[in-house]
């Protein structure tokens, strides 16, 4: 893999400190992490960087998703085998922001395609430290995607974790 995965994969793991048991080769994507609990103990981490939009997507940023051994333009998708979760991630190294969406509302994609979030919740992240953004998918799914700077990766993980899979009326109010 490329030394961009490696530096993505760092920033994830530095703030974790010691909380991070063991993981796998910085190098090689998905990171494999063990956390010490209480946080979710197995990660299939799957991490992207946060770059913006575009002229096409103004007003938004996103990440570009592809899994090793991904052909260019055909589908596949995220491992969830195991007892590993997967975790659908990406950062912005000059706001020091990450963006987590649940990957297990997207179970194929294009070699890549791209998903999406507001620049207002990335910004938002980035002077608050947290923030939410509920978001349409097709098929009228609406999915929780959660942002946060380093200091809260951890709360946000949990959070990640704990409201995978969640339907709508379970989320409470989050701002779109």
């Amino acid at each position: 893999m490329s030394a961009i995965t490696a530096e993505l994969h760092k920033a994830f793991l530095r703030p974790l400190d010691d909380r991070v048991l063991r993981h796998s080769d910085v190098k090689e994507k998905p990171l494999l992490v063990d956390l010490a609990l209480p946080l979710p103990p197995r990660l299939r981490v799957y991490m992207y960087s946060l770059v913006v939009g575009g002229k096409h997507r103004r007003g938004e940023y996103k990440a570009v998703l592809r899994v090793p051994g991904q052909p260019v333009g055909e589908y596949d998708s995220f491992d969830h085998s195991g007892d590993r979760l997967a975790i659908l991630v990406a950062y912005h190294d000059d706001l020091d922001v990450f963006v987590f969406w649940d990957a297990s509302l997207h179970p194929q994609f294009k070699n890549g395609g791209n998903i999406q979030v507001k620049d207002a919740t990335v910004l938002r992240a980035a002077a608050t430290g947290h923030a939410e953004q509920v978001r349409s998918l097709s098929g009228g799914k609406r999915e929780l995607v959660i942002a946060c700077r380093s200091y809260n990766l951890a709360a946000a993980i949990d959070a990640r974790v704990s409201r995978t899979g969640d339907t709508e009326d379970q989320w409470g109010r989050c701002p779109n």
